[in-house]
């Protein structure tokens, strides 16, 4: 085949399914090495404008790196926008085969921005993260299940548990650090994102590893990649609320942390919280703000290199 293919790939736990657009490739293949370099001698020789996955769960990421390796343009693309796309064009079924298609069909049609290879350094931190997240939660719910055990071995069993896991996330939040300080771009953007006051290294470190477009995005598609971007709702005279929608929730979840925080300590955002308030807004939809608005001069701020401090923030 000469033709510029775009790519679509169905990734489960065992397997992936494998079309284009022009139709010509129609497999599945096993999700294991032997598997993934066998898709990588097909598209060898191909023509591929475009490869479109779903994130599901972390079964993608070894296919996801190693076709970024082979340097093809990668996309990863939100399951809940792929499956409103797929209803538009009238795919209302749901297999795998036609999931590959619908995903071939959505990289010809939306071109979504592909992703950059990250470093290393990146992909280290981001498992790291990860495993600090999951950890976490392991942690407050052997926590909430101390108060309630009255038999001495159960509560034995549990703050021996509850210590190891404080342990591990000690042990992780160590390499978390030494792996941003060992990385001059990672050590640099951290600095940055730090130096606003109530971002804590926490957020930093998923900013760095889940966002790692922050700073080479404008403010609108920066704040739409983190699902922080409003959407219009209106049709003729009738105008709805407008709402936010999918994007990144690890990076919303810390996002809502450091706007809690910053509203209480950091004036600018403090100013900006009351003046929203005083306008009648919800609860919600004003910490929304803060948080949109702490993504966007986040943004300003590694896009120019520069430390946080008062002037800068009122220049975002």
């Amino acid at each position: 085949m000469t033709e510029t293919l775009f790519v679509g790939i169905d990734v489960a736990k065992d397997s992936f399914e494998v079309a284009s657009i022009p139709e010509g490739l129609k497999l599945s293949l096993p999700n294991d090495p032997k598997g993934r370099q066998r898709l990588l001698d097909l598209l060898q020789n191909q023509t591929v404008a475009l490869i479109a996955l779903e994130a599901t769960g972390g079964y993608e990421r070894h296919l996801v790196a190693e076709l970024l390796e082979a340097a093809h343009k990668v996309v990863v693309a939100n399951p809940r926008q792929v499956r409103d796309f797929a209803r538009g064009i009238g795919k209302l079924a749901k297999t795998d085969r036609i999931d590959a298609a619908v995903l071939a069909r959505f990289a010809e049609v939306v071109k979504p921005q592909p992703r950059q290879k990250p470093s290393e350094n990146a992909v280290n931190l981001g498992e790291l993260v990860v495993r600090r997240r999951q950890v976490a939660n392991l942690l407050t719910a052997e926590s909430n299940r101390l108060p309630l055990a009255r038999h001495a071995p159960v509560r034995k069993s549990l703050q021996k548990v509850i210590a190891t896991l404080e342990r591990q996330i000690a042990d992780l939040d160590k390499r978390i650090r030494e792996n941003i300080e060992s990385h001059d771009g990672l050590r640099r953007t951290d600095k940055i994102v730090q130096s606003f006051k109530g971002i804590g290294p926490g957020t930093s470190a998923t900013l760095l590893s889940q966002l790692p477009e922050l700073g080479k995005l404008n403010r609108q598609q920066i704040a739409a990649l983190a699902g922080l971007a409003p959407w219009t709702a209106q049709s003729g005279p009738w105008i709805g609320q407008p709402r936010i929608w999918g994007g990144r929730m690890e990076v919303r979840n810390m996002l809502y942390m450091a706007a809690l925080s910053a509203i209480r300590y950091n004036p600018v955002i403090s100013k900006f919280y009351q003046r929203l308030q005083s306008h009648g807004k919800k609860s919600k939809v004003v910490i929304t703000a803060c948080m949109r608005k702490i993504l966007v001069i986040l943004n300003t701020l590694v896009q120019r290199d520069c430390l946080w401090t008062l002037e800068t923030a009122k220049n975002s």
